[in-house]
C-alpha cells in the first residue's frame, strides 16, 4: 500500500518489476514487520553490496537475542501463565488474573520484539538495513510517547498514510481529537475484524486525547512534567504501564465478555488460591521489564566485548546460548503472536 502511495504522491519513482516483486516478498519482513518501505528498502535493493561490509556479528547478536524472548521468556509465559488464565478466568484467582496481564505484557513484548529482532538480523545477513521497531516501550511516560516506542513502523505508517491525511494537528482542537481516535479504531481493525481489538484502538485513541488534553492544562497552569524529576518519570512510567496493560487485557482477551470476566476476578478472586503464581514466573515478568530499564550503554558494551573476540569464541558463545535458550524454554513453543495479524 505504501509503495502504491508514495508512486502516487510522486515521492518515489516508480521501480523496476524485478525490484518491486523483491520488495514485496523479501521474507524476512513479510509476515510481521517491521514495515520497511519502497523508499527505503528499494534503494538498497538497487545497490551492489560487499560481503565485506555484511554484519555478521551484529545480525547473529541479534538473532540469538530474538530466540531466546521468543523461546524463554514468551513461550514460558503463554504455556504456564497467561494461555491457562485467559481461557477461564472465573476459575482462576485475583492474583493469578492480575500475574496473567503483566505476563501477557512481557509476552507480547518479547514474541513480537523478538520477531523483529531475528528478521532484521536475518535482513543484515545479505546486507539489508532495517529500521528499529522497538524502543523501550514499558519506560514509556504517556499512551502517546508509549506509541512513539512500539511497532514504531506501523506507528510512523498509521501517521503518514492515515493521520496526516485526516489533517494531523491541523485545525481546532475537536478535529484533532477525531483525527487521533479515527487513526487509532484503524489501527486496532488492522489486527483483526473483531470488537476487542475495536474496543483496544478505541481505548488507545481516547486515551492518548485524554492524555493530551490533560498535558496541555498543566502546561497552561505552567505544572508540565519535569523531565529531571525522577518522581514525576516514575509516577508517568508506572501509570502509563497499569494504562498499556488494561489495553493489552482488552487486546488478548477473546471478546469483551471475556475481558469484562478478567477485570471482575481482579475484584472479587482475592480469596482463591494461585497455584500459577510461582517464583519462576514473577522472574520472568521481573526480566521482561526490569531489562528495559538497563542503560542503553550496557548492553552495548556487552556487545562490543562480544564482537572483539576471536570468531571461534564467538561460535562457542552462541552455541552455548542456544543450548541454554532449548534448556530453559518450554517443551513446544507457540506461535509469533503477530502471525494471525
Amino acid at each position: 500500500v505504501s509503495y502504491v502511495v508514495d508512486v502516487y504522491r510522486r515521492t518515489l519513482a516508480p521501480a523496476r518489476g524485478i525490484d518491486v516483486t523483491v520488495y514485496l516478498s523479501f521474507f524476512p519482513h513479510l509476515v510481521a514487520g517491521p514495515i520497511v518501505r519502497g523508499t527505503e528498502l528499494l534503494p538498497q535493493i538497487r545497490r551492489r553490496r560487499n560481503p565485506r561490509d555484511v554484519q555478521y556479528v551484529e545480525a547473529c547478536w541479534l538473532i540469538a537475542i530474538g530466540l531466546a524472548k521468543k523461546v524463554v521468556l514468551s513461550s514460558y509465559l503463554a504455556t504456564y501463565v497467561v494461555d491457562p488464565v485467559f481461557a477461564d478466568p472465573r476459575q482462576h484467582s485475583a492474583l493469578e488474573v492480575l500475574f496473567a496481564i503483566y505476563g501477557y505484557a512481557v509476552q507480547i513484548y518479547a514474541d513480537f520484539s523478538g520477531y523483529t529482532d531475528m528478521a532484521i538480523g536475518l535482513a543484515l545477513l545479505p546486507g539489508f538495513q532495517f529500521p528499529q521497531n522497538f524502543r523501550r516501550p514499558y519506560t514509556a511516560i504517556s499512551l502517546q510517547d508509549f506509541w512513539r516506542r512500539w511497532h514504531i513502523t506501523l506507528s510512523f505508517w498509521l501517521r503518514d498514510y492515515l493521520y496526516i491525511p485526516l489533517g494531523g494537528n491541523l485545525g481546532p482542537e475537536w478535529r484533532v481529537s477525531v483525527n487521533i481516535i479515527l487513526t487509532m479504531l484503524l489501527g486496532g481493525l488492522w489486527h483483526g475484524a473483531a470488537w476487542t481489538f475495536v474496543a483496544w484502538g478505541l481505548y488507545h485513541g481516547v486515551g492518548q486525547v485524554v492524555g493530551r488534553e490533560r498535558r496541555r492544562r498543566r502546561e497552561a497552569l505552567g505544572l508540565p512534567v519535569d523531565p529531571q524529576n525522577r518522581g514525576q518519570l516514575a509516577l508517568a512510567r508506572f501509570a502509563t504501564f497499569q494504562l498499556v496493560c488494561l489495553g493489552w487485557l482488552i487486546f488478548r482477551s477473546d471478546s469483551i465478555g471475556n475481558a469484562a470476566q478478567m477485570l471482575s476476578r481482579l475484584v472479587v478472586g482475592w480469596a482463591t488460591a494461585s497455584p500459577l503464581v510461582t517464583p519462576l514466573a514473577a522472574l520472568a515478568i521481573a526480566v521482561g521489564i526490569g531489562t528495559q530499564y538497563v542503560p542503553e550503554g550496557l548492553f552495548e558494551r556487552v556487545k562490543s566485548a562480544f564482537a572483539a573476540r576471536r570468531p571461534v569464541l564467538q561460535g562457542g558463545i552462541l552455541g552455548l546460548v542456544l543450548v541454554a535458550i532449548t534448556t530453559f524454554g518450554p517443551q513446544g513453543v507457540a506461535p509469533f503472536i503477530y502471525y494471525r495479524f
